[in-house]
């Protein structure tokens, strides 16, 4: 299957079930970044747009490239009154962006589904000069028993779970190799509080999720309640996360 496909089907509950980034972390792009009314930027495998939504909070011009066309479709429905929105249907590879278009370029939850020698090249091409590049996620800390036991019903159950966020914690030099000159790395702390409902959502929004033709989705739902029903306190989970940025320049050294 392509990854352009892989959430085909799992748009409207992505949509749902998935978080925003820490605030704290839109505070810093404000703050020290500098990221407000006059920038224009370019969100990168936006999907839905959950990122691309808390940019355009903070008055940025926004292109928010998305090759799935349910997923765009959805941020086109949601997002139709920001000013700054500018839906692109094009990819990490190829994003349709002018030259030296952009002041920043995003990719958020969706780095780890790139040809990244592919998408270094794209970004060199529309970053204006001195641009830098955010990779982000919303990364469970691997710490914590709930995160290991919801770990370990994804490997029971999902034959194309590779990790979280793609296995990204299993591929660090990916980062170190995609940023030329060298990144830094910032980190914030932003737990996820979510009912049974939305718990389960979660878990079914991740691309290598059993969906309900799978004749062990049952099974897997059933792991999935009964790790909910250990760890609840009061009818609501928390799952220890943290929103990671890694940033840095993309210009041949």
């Amino acid at each position: 299957m392509d990854n352009t496909d892989k959430f085909t089907g799992k748009a409207k509950i992505y949509k749902t079930a998935r978080p925003s980034y820490a605030q704290a972390f839109i505070d810093y792009l404000s703050r020290d970044r500098h990221l407000g009314p006059g920038s224009v930027v370019a969100d990168i495998g936006s999907g839905t747009g959950i990122l691309t939504r808390q940019l355009l909070d903070l008055g940025a011009q926004v292109y928010a490239v998305e090759p799935n066309a349910e997923m765009r479709a959805i941020a086109e429905e949601d997002l139709a009154a920001w000013s700054g929105f500018i839906s692109v249907d094009g990819s990490a590879s190829q994003t349709s962006l002018p030259d030296k278009s952009v002041d920043m370029v995003f990719a958020a939850q969706a780095f780890h589904w790139f040809d990244p020698q592919a998408f270094k090249q794209e970004c060199r091409r529309i970053l204006r000069p001195d641009g830098e590049v955010f990779l982000v996620w919303n990364q469970r800390e691997l710490s914590s028993p709930v995160n290991r036991e919801n770990e370990a019903v994804f490997r029971e159950y999902c034959p194309n779970f590779k990790g979280y966020s793609g296995g990204k914690a299993e591929r660090p030099d990916d980062i170190a190799a995609f940023f030329p000159g060298g990144f830094e790395t910032r980190r914030f702390g932003h737990p996820l509080l979510y009912d049974r409902e939305g718990f389960l959502s979660r878990a079914c929004s991740a691309s290598y999720a059993l969906t309900g033709t799978s004749p062990r989705y049952q099974d897997f739902i059933a792991a999935l309640n009964a790790l909910f029903s250990r760890h609840a306190k009061k009818g609501m989970l928390v799952l220890p996360n943290q929103t990671e940025a890694f940033i840095g320049r993309v210009s041949a050294l």
